[in-house]
């Protein structure tokens, strides 16, 4: 009835649609946040801006 590797096929389309899903997800999480960059992990612009605070608040306890 079923041919063979009507599983395996049904298994890669199944696959193919939920990593559509996700990386969609993903998209327009960073879109709105711009936290996350195209793997999910957390962008480099937010390092930098706590960087900067830390550097200014070291300078403010330096000059005092």
């Amino acid at each position: 009835m079923l041919k063979q590797g009507t599983f395996e096929l049904l298994f890669l389309g199944l696959c193919f649609v939920i990593l559509q899903f996700w990386w969609i997800r993903l998209t327009i999480k960073k879109g709105r946040t711009m936290d996350v960059d195209k793997w999910g992990q957390w962008s480099t612009q937010k390092k930098e801006d706590q960087m900067e605070i830390t550097k200014k608040r070291l300078e403010k306890i330096f000059r005092s």
